[in-house]
């Protein structure tokens, strides 16, 4: 028994099959996650901004073939699944969006990376205190902001017992 469209549709939004809509959302949806730090509206205007830079970085033939320019709407659209179709270079134009994202995220890990790493290397055994053991002490000579360890805070210290 052959698949009519109507059934097509009704197990595209099942989730059964894998569209071209499903498709672009997910490469959206990977690149630029919601979380604490961004909501929905974030993630759309952030993903607005970088597909318009690119295609500003298009020659003018590639964009004079296009039916139509990258919209705020266009893209909710596709983030929502309720986008009818989706050309192919609206998938290439995401795909090299979500790569220039992952890239600079990567970016953004490895420096993190890095100044963790300065961190642990700066607080080794031999700056820790008599009494003190490097799983419960003090961080000291760590130019961190929010650290700000001052040597009252160390009297106040209550781990070695009150008042001394």
């Amino acid at each position: 028994m052959g698949n009519s469209a109507k059934s097509l549709a009704k197990s595209a939004k099942a989730g059964r099959i894998m569209t071209d809509v499903h498709m672009a959302a997910g490469i959206m949806h990977d690149a630029f996650p919601v979380g604490p730090g961004r909501n929905v509206g974030t993630a759309i205007g952030e993903i607005f901004d970088a597909l318009k830079a690119h295609e500003r970085s298009l020659p003018v033939e590639v964009l004079r073939k296009r039916t139509r320019q990258w919209t705020e709407r266009r893209v909710r659209a596709l983030w929502k699944h309720e986008a009818r179709r989706v050309d192919h270079y609206e998938i290439q134009d995401l795909t090299a969006v979500a790569v220039e994202e992952a890239r600079r995220e990567r970016q953004h890990l490895k420096a993190r990376q890095e100044r963790l790493a300065a961190l642990i290397a700066s607080v080794d055994a031999g700056e820790f205190g008599p009494g003190e053991s490097s799983e419960g002490g003090s961080v000291r000579g760590v130019d961190m902001p929010g650290i700000g360890f001052t040597e009252a805070d160390e009297r106040a210290d209550q781990s070695q017992g009150w008042g001394q």
